[in-house]
Formats: C-alpha cells, structure tokens, sequence
C-alpha cells in the first residue's frame, strides 16, 4: 500500500472538521443572531446541544456556539432536512467529506492490520496458518 492511510485519515479528518467550521450559514455569536426569526430548534442527548435554524437559513448551535467538531457535524446532519434548500452545494460538499473520512479510516484500518501481520509473523510462526484458517472461513467475494 502506498503511502500512509493513517496520515490521509488524519488530515481528511482535518478538512472535514475545517469545513464544518465554516459552512455556510453559521453563526458564530449570539449578536448575529439579533433579529432573525427562528424557525427550527433540533437537538440531541436530550436537549443538551442543539441548534437553532432561523427562517433565513442562518443557524447557532447551543448552549454554545462552539461545539465539538463531532457534535457539530451530527447537528448539521440533523439540520439538513431544513437547511438543505438554503445550502444544498454546502452539504453535498459535507456528504463527500464524510464519504471520505470512512473511506480514508477504512483503509487506515486495512494498513494497520496489514502491518501487525507483517511485524508478527517473524514472531509468531503459527500465525499464517492461523490467518489461512480464518480466510477460509469466509467464501470469495463475501463479507462477514
């Protein structure tokens, strides 16, 4: 495999995180939100963040408007249905991220188990045959 998967994760990761920081719409401070009618308030964990969506298709996350980047991603999610209209460009660009976050972990994943193999098979004698049986488990083409 070429390169470092778990490198590529990291900074998809990253642009990710940097893109849901700034996505369209975001209020920052509670002063901007001054005057805007709210249309939606959604929430998670039992109203401990939310987001408030204001008819413009401006929004704020609550209690503060700096969430975990996490928290920030799931509310947007959430909001899609509402806010999708106003950015629709904005949450395509959202999905692909996402699209490649899992894929980048995914073969981040592969790598590392591909390289506990190649580091403990000097060790470990047994472990390609133990590794043949497990493959032998599954039929070609098939996922557990």
């Amino acid at each position: 495999m070429s390169g470092s998967f778990v490198e590529k994760k990291w900074q998809t990761n990253m642009g990710k995180v940097a893109f849901a920081k700034g996505f369209p719409g975001r209020l920052t401070t509670w002063e901007s939100a001054i005057g805007k009618a709210i249309e939606k308030v959604i929430s998670f964990e039992k109203g401990r963040i939310g987001m408030v969506v204001f008819s413009d298709g401006t929004f704020i996350t609550i209690p503060s408007p700096d969430p975990q980047p996490a928290d920030l991603i799931r509310l947007l999610l959430l909001a899609k249905p509402d806010l999708v209209q106003f950015w629709k460009e904005a949450f395509d660009d959202l999905d692909q991220w996402i699209a490649m976050d899992r894929e980048m972990q995914r073969k981040a994943r592969l790598q590392n188990i591909i390289g506990a193999i190649e580091n403990n098979m000097p060790h470990i004698p047994e472990l390609k045959e133990a590794l043949e049986g497990v493959l032998r488990k599954f039929p070609e083409n098939s996922t557990p």
